[in-house]
């Protein structure tokens, strides 16, 4: 039959090739196969390819087989879309590799709990964040440590800026002496980019002139009515180790180190039968729109609040606010979200419960809390206000709630671990195993 094609609309036959059978030479051997067209003479209507063909399924494919010698000899012209066996084969193959690949992550994110790391600025996720890859991934490598270093020399400088930016609005003097260390280090510091910084041995002596100044002494004493980072004292108190030539962070340095964190940062690791997926995600403002893209398959949330922050302002981008206060007002958005299941474990950590303790025995919480008549005393200042988180929580949720203090490994361990055995047990429940 001969084939055909459409072309401008008009029906036009194809040149098609027959191949004449095959006819026994009288040496013995197989007889070269004759090719005619369909317009040469002798063109029979019978002739016939050796054909066979086979279904495929997903593993075969359609195949078509042809005489060995005549396949090695004519080929065919291929149709408008006739298929590439070959490299149907290829794509099948691959394809069904693909879907092995797939069944098996399937299987490995099942036994994958995501536990979700939230709360507001400068409450210690970030430092949660170092403290599980230092617990249960080895730490962090020889170009961290560099990262570092230059993050510990920025924190050195901010620290120092702080503390004149508090000086200032305290309304407090320096002595004359002081005064040209403050322009010295001015004059270095206040056009370099962060990522640039390093201080030698001369910039450390003079920081260190002017961190020991009384004006310097009363501000630290006051710092609770400045902007000033937690590990400000930590880092100026080991000046001349951090500017030494060789200086390499230790592992307190790198946890005492501060970044604001911006963007999604996850880890996974190991723990007992299962992995645990770790993800932080920052608390600014401009960061927390990112907080509903995080929260699927979700089997813990770890909600962090600065309880240390209830003396303290925080400049959200629009007004300033009590620091705890608005950890609370983030706790409550989070805890009574509908997307969370009631087998998701809600924990809560009430962090920074050191600087808190130093803290109460000079400022009472009513600063803070208007309705506290409780006495200015850790133990029922500190209830009081894990009482206020436990208050927004709705239904039939339940909130683990514990006081940590993430600088401290040993603290975090145990915690960590006691919030991940509850998290398992939830997940055990959901999937109907208990």
């Amino acid at each position: 039959m001969p084939l055909w094609k459409r072309r401008n609309t008009a029906m036009e036959p194809y040149e098609v090739h027959h191949i004449a059978p095959t006819q026994p030479s009288t040496s013995g051997a197989t007889a070269t196969q004759q090719v005619v067209t369909s317009d040469q003479p002798g063109a029979s209507q019978n002739s016939k390819l050796d054909f066979s063909f086979l279904l495929c399924t997903r593993q075969s494919l359609f195949s078509v087989q042809v005489n060995t010698n005549v396949s090695q000899q004519l080929a065919l012209p291929r149709l408008p879309g006739e298929i590439d066996y070959n490299n149907l084969r290829e794509l099948v193959r691959r394809n069904a590799e693909i879907e092995r690949q797939l069944l098996k992550d399937q299987e490995a994110e099942k036994k994958t709990l995501k536990i979700l790391l939230l709360g507001g600025p400068a409450s210690g996720k970030s430092t949660i964040f170092k403290q599980m890859r230092i617990l249960h991934l080895n730490g962090f490598s020889e170009l961290d440590y560099v990262n570092f270093r230059y993050l510990v020399y920025s924190n050195v400088v901010e620290a120092t800026q702080q503390l004149l930016a508090g000086a200032r609005k305290l309304d407090l003097h320096f002595e004359d002496n002081v005064i040209r260390d403050i322009v010295y280090f001015e004059d270095q510091y206040n056009h370099i980019p962060s990522s640039e910084i390093e201080v030698d041995m001369e910039m450390a002596m003079a920081i260190h002139r002017i961190y020991r100044s009384p004006c310097i002494r009363d501000v630290i004493s006051r710092r609770s009515e400045i902007e000033l980072l937690d590990s400000a004292t930590y880092f100026l108190d080991e000046i001349f180790r951090i500017c030494e030539p060789d200086y390499m962070p230790s592992q307190m340095d790198v946890i005492r180190s501060r970044i604001p964190t911006t963007g999604i940062n996850e880890i996974e690791f190991p723990y007992k039968d299962v992995v645990l997926r770790m993800v932080d995600v920052g608390g600014q403002r401009s960061e927390q729109r990112k907080w509903i893209h995080c929260f699927d398959n979700v089997s813990g949330v770890l909600f962090v609040a600065e309880i240390s922050g209830y003396n303290q302002k925080l400049d959200d981008g629009e007004i300033l606010v009590n620091r705890l206060k608005y950890s609370l007002h983030l706790f409550k958005r989070v805890v009574n979200n509908q997307v969370f299941g009631k087998k998701t474990a809600m924990i809560l950590f009430l962090n920074k419960i050191d600087v808190f303790r130093e803290k109460i025995q000079q400022t009472p919480i009513n600063v803070c809390f208007k309705d506290y008549k409780g006495p200015p005393a850790f133990e029922a200042s500190s209830t009081y206000i894990k009482d206020r988180f436990e208050r927004y929580v709705t239904g039939e949720r339940r909130i683990y709630a514990h006081f940590t203090n993430a600088t401290d490994t040993r603290n975090m361990d145990r915690v960590f671990g006691a919030c991940i055995d509850v998290v398992l047990k939830l997940n055990m429940e959901k999937i109907g195993f208990m």
